[in-house]
This record gives C-alpha cells, structure tokens and sequence, in this order.
C-alpha cells in the first residue's frame, strides 16, 4: 500500500512537470524571432516567392536596387538639363504638362513624349516577361533597356543632344523614357518591401510612413518598419547621388546614354539562375 500511495503520489508531479517543459519548450522555440534585433538585415528568404521582389531575381539585390536607381537618377538629371524634361520621374513630366501649356515651360512636348514613351516601355516588357519562359524575367527588361539605352546613344550623337531642336528633344526624351519605362519593370519589391526603381515620390511617402511606425511600434512590425524606412533613405540618396552624376555627365554629353548601358549591363551578371531562387 505504501509503495502504491508513493505512486499516486509522484504521478501529478509528473504532470506537472511535463507540463512544465512543454512550455520552456515553446518559450525555446520562440526565442529566435525575439531575438532578430533592428540591425539585421532583411531575411534572403523574404522576397523568394515574389517575382516582383530583387531578392528572388538577384544575387545581390542591395547592390542591384543601388545600381538601377543610381542609373535612374544619373539618366534623369542628364536628360532634364539637356532635353528640358525628364525620362524617368514622370510626376514632375505631369506638372510640365500643366505649366507648359499655361506658357512657363516651352519645352513640355517633350514631357508629353516622355510620358507616353515611359507606358508604352514599362507596358511591353511587362507583357514580355510573362510570354517568354526562355530566360529569367529580369534578363528581357535588361536587354529591352540595352537596346533602348544603343538607339538613344546614336541619336543622341546624331541630333546633336539636342542642343538646336525642339523635335529632336522630343524625340530624344521619347527613347530615354522608353528605356526607363523598361528599366522599372526589373523588380519593384526588395525582401517584401516596396521599393521603385525610376521614381521616388511614392518612396518617400512609404518611408515616412514606414518611420513613424519604426518609432511607435514593437515587435516584428517595428523591425520590418525599421527595415522598410532604411530602404526608403538607401533609394532616395541613391537617386540622388544619380542625380549629382548626370549633372556632372551632362558637360560632356556625347556618350552619357552608353555610360548609362555600360553600367546596366552589370546587372546581368547578378542574376539568379532558376535553380537558384529555390
């Protein structure tokens, strides 16, 4: 009797303690998602699933989105100050639309060119990369661009970049944009995190938002917040710095197109084969 009552007795804490350790067992297993710390980087399998998003296209998609906007932004500033409009921000293309008709902005033609040009880009090679299966989707937008970036380097040569001519701006401005148009289809999401390549008006919204809600948030949201506004800052900068580059470019305007090819033509070598993005 004795030796039953002691195993009666030890039952419930055998329970109790495999209750116990059922629960330090989950607590163990949630550790390592409380411990992702707003320092580290986005998780490469974010964006794995997404064809839309750098790190699914992409080796090294931090440097691609660098590489695409600073292209974007350098291209911009040259076509801007040489052409009066510009190639890939076509938000400020829209305003021209109001300002040059109300007679500030002569050359706004080209703005309208530019727009037109842009949709007609971004809209082929969107329908391209879903018909071809033959090569990675980001392959057809590079090599679209290629070959926009070739025709606008001859012409540029041939109209004399546009230093004399309206119609030649126009139509020069018209290629620039069409190459842009295809520029922005390579990928608009990085690690899950909406990030545009040839425009950065939606950019800079989204990073504000995403600011506030880093500063006011906890827990995984505030990291994926965290995250998402220093993508914004690392877009905006790299724009900007473009910026600053085609300023510089647009002094000796000749071959600024190609350089901007040379540059892109980088990009092929970054990106993922179809047994990579499994």
């Amino acid at each position: 009797m004795p030796a039953t009552v002691g195993r009666r007795r030890s039952h419930p804490r055998r329970r109790h303690g495999t209750a116990a350790a059922r629960r330090r067992s989950r607590v163990r297993s949630a550790r390592p998602a409380s411990r992702r710390t707003p320092l580290s980087p986005p998780s490469p399998s974010a964006g794995r699933d997404d064809p839309a998003d750098a790190y699914r296209e992409f080796r090294h998609p931090l440097l691609a989105l660098i590489l695409g906007i600073g292209i974007a932004g350098a291209l911009d500033a040259f076509a801007f100050l040489r052409y009066g409009a510009f190639v890939a921000n076509q938000s400020g293309n829209a305003v021209f639309l109001g300002i040059g008709p109300a007679g500030e902005h002569p050359q706004w033609p080209a703005a309208a060119a530019s727009l037109a040009a842009f949709a007609a880009g971004a809209g082929i090679v969107s329908w391209l990369r879903g018909a071809t299966r033959r090569w990675p989707p980001p392959l057809t937008g590079i090599v679209v661009t290629e070959l926009a970036l070739a025709l606008w380097t001859v012409l540029n040569l041939l109209l004399g970049y546009g230093r004399e001519a309206a119609a030649a701006r126009i139509v020069l401005t018209a290629v620039g944009a069409f190459a842009m148009g295809s520029l922005t289809t390579l990928f608009s999401r990085t690690a899950g995190i909406a990030t545009t390549i040839t425009y950065q008006s939606g950019t800079a919204a989204k990073t504000g938002e995403r600011a506030v809600r880093w500063l006011t948030g906890r827990g995984a949201g505030r990291t994926r917040a965290r995250t998402g506004t220093l993508l914004g800052l690392l877009a905006i900068s790299c724009y900007a710095a473009g910026g600053a580059v085609g300023t510089l470019a647009q002094h000796q305007p000749r071959w600024v197109p190609l350089w901007g090819a040379l540059a892109l033509a980088t990009l092929i070598l970054m990106i993922r084969r179809d047994g990579d993005r499994r």
